[in-house]
């Protein structure tokens, strides 16, 4: 998939993980579907540009806390989109966490049934001394 392909299709799946949350999550509200396609433009501009840079600032916390601080990145880039935006409100931290962590499930649940068979090609030598 071309970069701009999956920024996209990152995009796309950002939102319907945030359309989902809200749905589920009562402390997650969206206004309407223009807000809810803002914010998925926006959330994936935090996770590309901005997650890498959190990751690595909170490497010691990450470690420490066994990848839970990594949620914790995450609910907090969700709530920065929801301080961004006025159609989207996320009431506190924790509809943020768990916020976060459904729209990670949507992600891996639209990478597993989107993503391609490997590409990776093996290829065997056989050398002159083991044919009989």
């Amino acid at each position: 998939m071309q970069p701009v392909h999956y920024v996209f299709y990152r995009a796309c799946v950002n939102l319907i993980g945030i359309g989902f949350a809200s749905l589920v999550l009562s402390g997650v509200s969206v206004s309407g579907f223009m807000p809810l396609f803002i914010a998925g433009i926006i959330l994936t501009f935090f996770q590309t540009f901005l997650r890498p840079i959190l990751v690595f600032l909170t490497l010691p916390f990450q470690i420490l806390s066994l990848g839970v601080g990594y949620i914790i990145v995450n609910s907090f880039l969700l709530k920065l989109t929801a301080n961004f935006l006025s159609g989207i409100e996320i009431t506190g931290f924790w509809y943020a966490f768990f916020g976060a962590i459904f729209i990670s499930f949507i992600n891996m649940v639209f990478d597993i049934f989107s993503s391609n068979k490997s590409n990776v090609k093996i290829y065997y030598h056989n050398s002159g001394d083991d044919q009989e």
